[in-house]
């Protein structure tokens, strides 16, 4: 009985991530805590059933979930899940360390908790991202306690701000500068000067266009905790 009342106090859980083996290991680190969890996923169309027959109290999910038919990301997911339950936790464990380099909508990221895969190791941290991905939704005003936030302010001193972070992911995603002024819809010069702008604020120096852009996506990448 006393173990009955304490999984009834255990949030339910829907976890999502394409990695099988990580998602395996995560279910059962957590079934052994104890957790409602109500089902695991490996793609968005199996998390929306899932969540359809038992309503969750807490996403988990990557937001990269690769190449699938319909290009879901976990962004669109916890968009498309909290429409249906406002009051849902969500939590992104994902690969990406740094929270400026996420798309999403406001209100999405400041009440979703954001959890590095690297910090899944310990049981703590993880408890901590339910707990913390429920307080965020119901309780914004409180302060937050977010190891993403820790994580990403212990990278450097250098601040980069979101426009010189989709700078660099469109840098990394192998655009010319022209390809990158059209998307943003600026002048080709205006392109050249931002980027310059970037490259002397990371202290890369020029020593060939090709040879800076290499130096820059490895930022990137360093940021995305590739690297």
């Amino acid at each position: 009985m006393l173990a009955q009342d304490h999984v009834a106090t255990k949030p339910k859980l829907l976890i999502l991530d394409p990695e099988k083996a990580l998602l395996t290991n995560l279910a059962s680190a957590l079934n052994a805590k104890r957790y409602g969890i109500v089902g695991t996923a490996t793609n968005s169309t199996s998390a929306i059933e899932y969540f359809g027959r038992v309503k969750p109290d807490v996403l988990i999910t990557e937001i990269d979930l690769g190449k699938g038919p319909d290009g879901t990301t976990g962004i669109d997911l916890a968009v498309h899940l909290r429409a249906r339950q406002p009051m849902l936790g969500v939590v992104f464990c994902t690969s990406i360390i740094d929270k400026n380099l996420v798309s999403a909508p406001a209100r999405l990221l400041e009440s979703s908790y954001f959890l590095p895969k690297s910090r899944i190791t310990k049981m703590d941290n993880i408890e901590l991202a339910i707990t913390e991905s429920i307080r965020l939704i119901r309780s914004p005003e409180t302060p937050s306690h977010d190891i993403f936030q820790i994580n990403s302010q212990s990278q450097g001193n250098i601040n980069l701000g979101k426009s010189d972070l989709a700078l660099l992911s469109l840098i990394a995603y192998g655009l010319s500068n022209k390809a990158i002024a059209q998307k943003k819809g600026i002048a080709l010069k205006s392109c050249e000067n931002a980027i310059a702008r970037l490259a002397k604020k990371l202290d890369v120096p020029f020593t060939s266009e090709s040879n800076q852009r290499v130096m820059l996506v490895r930022t990137y990448f360093k940021h995305m905790g590739k690297i």
